[in-house]
């Protein structure tokens, strides 16, 4: 039986939930690779089974794009899903203008 979940097909094969990866592309993709991922057509896909990312892509390793980039085409290609984590909306509000304040950001901007 499959049920339908967002724009994706789910069979019965399962989930694997993936988190805190903080850009470590190449560790990401040992650990597909591990659980029976293959690479195809520019993206990690499984016969039966799905992951689901639960933030915390990015922030902290050498690989953040090449991280953010394998979940986003296994997204678009329907064999993941992604719940953002705390150290996505904090890269958000740091991008994001604060409305209330100008010249500011809704995640202050300094300097250790």
């Amino acid at each position: 039986m499959d049920d339908k979940v967002g724009d994706s097909t789910v069979g019965d094969g399962g989930y694997d939930i993936i988190g805190d990866v903080h850009g470590q592309a190449g560790m990401l993709q040992r650990l597909l690779a591990d659980l029976g991922y293959e690479e195809s057509g520019g993206t990690w896909v499984h016969r039966s089974r799905h992951v689901v990312f639960v933030g915390d892509l990015i922030d902290g390793g050498p690989e953040q794009i090449k991280t953010v980039d394998i979940a986003r085409r296994m997204v678009e290609a329907g064999s993941a899903l992604i719940v953002a984590g705390n150290h996505e909306f904090n890269c958000v509000a740091f991008a994001t203008p604060d409305p209330e304040k100008p010249g500011e950001y809704l995640r202050a901007h300094s300097v250790p």
